[in-house]
């Protein structure tokens, strides 16, 4: 009985704020992305037996519904936040051994398990989420919740912005002989993912405007400014929070740091999350990054390498990264030790059931030297 529950791959349940992946251990990728809203709900206290109600239903789905597995005995590893409710973590848990009876629950730190697939064990995994952005510094394979830290911008700022604009707009459509329906929340993060960047600290003079089709067949005209505008608050802050920006929340992490912690930190910056999808963001926060670090006496550069982390044979999905197998290489630079390369995988999935192909992965590697 024993060997025959071995045999079986336990479920990987990987619980985002937006988004929930769901998969099978030793697979490349998820098998399947669902529309999650943890962190709406998350935003009004909810009792046990709501949370209790909620989950059964979207565990249920999740399991049989798209999966196609059966539960029952099975094994679970669960990736979650640090800081989630203890009301949520305990009707998670009642939920998998009461209803699913699952045989083993394992829970795991989602910003620790992202480093299993680089191979690395030092990092300061920055993970640009949904409605925030978290930072936790890695070190040794060791995780130092005393230098953790939230940033309260994330894509939900940036669809906001992108429905306020579009809706408060006249000119939404090419074709004006009917009424344009409202951009809705789902409609923004879609332009987000397809039609905006970050642009670099030489900014184009021309960003031309944006012809977007929705599922409705009705024609948005995204003006240039706004595909560029609404990532800018993830640099500079939102001034309608507290005005802290991705930057800040790593050069505070930085500053709280010991200096030999501090240099390994700089070595190995590991950017995940659907946020991080965005085009230009990563080379953007690198270059902020170290204009803000000159003050602490240290001299920052800046290497990029580009590698194609996806086979073209089999492509795998950004969104996999824990579920991913490779290992991160290490390059040799004259003027400075052995620094081994950190990868840049992002998660943005463009529906409810698919995910983006990939892009060519970039891998961000910043060298300290004294």
């Amino acid at each position: 009985m024993s060997s025959s529950l071995s045999d079986k791959n336990a479920l990987v349940l990987e619980l985002g704020a937006r988004y929930a992946r769901c998969g099978l251990s030793g697979e490349r990728a998820p098998r399947c992305v669902k529309r999650w809203q943890v962190g709406d709900l998350l935003q009004t206290p909810l009792s046990a037996s709501e949370w209790h109600e909620f989950l059964c239903s979207k565990l249920h789905t999740l399991c049989y519904d798209l999966l196609l597995v059966n539960p029952t005995r099975r094994r679970f590893v669960v990736c979650e936040d640090l800081l989630l409710p203890r009301v949520f973590r305990e009707m998670l848990l009642r939920v998998l051994f009461d209803v699913f009876n699952a045989s083993a629950v394992t829970l795991v730190p989602s910003m620790l398990a992202v480093l299993y697939a680089t191979a690395n064990h030092t990092a300061l995994v920055v993970d640009c989420g949904w409605a925030e952005t978290r930072l936790l510094p890695v070190f040794k394979g060791i995780p130092l919740p005393y230098f953790y830290e939230t940033v309260p911008v994330g894509s939900r700022n940036c669809c906001e912005v992108i429905q306020r604009e579009l809706n408060s707009s006249c000119d939404q459509r090419m074709d004006t002989s009917k009424l344009v329906n409202p951009v809705t929340d789902i409609v923004a993060e879609d332009i987000l993912e397809r039609a905006c960047f970050a642009q670099q600290k030489d900014p184009l003079p021309n960003v031309v405007d944006a012809e977007f089709q929705t599922q409705g067949n009705d024609v948005l005209q995204v003006p240039g400014f706004l595909r560029t505008s609404v990532v800018e608050q993830l640099l500079s802050g939102d001034e309608g929070r507290d005005g802290t920006s991705i930057v800040d929340g790593i050069v505070q992490v930085l500053r709280k740091a010991p200096l030999d912690v501090r240099a390994a930190m700089l070595e190995n910056l590991l950017l995940v999350g659907g946020t991080a999808m965005i085009p230009g963001l990563a080379q953007r926060v690198v270059a902020e990054a170290g204009q803000f670090m000159l003050p602490l006496k240290a001299h920052v550069s800046r290497q990029f390498h580009r590698k194609n982390t996806a086979d073209p044979k089999e492509p795998v999905s950004p969104i996999g990264l824990r579920w991913l197998k490779m290992a991160s290489r290490s390059f040799n630079t004259k003027s400075s030790r052995s620094i081994p390369c950190c990868s840049h995988f992002c998660m943005f999935p463009s529906s409810v059931h698919e995910a983006v192909m990939p892009r060519p992965g970039v891998v961000v590697s910043l060298v300290l030297r004294y």
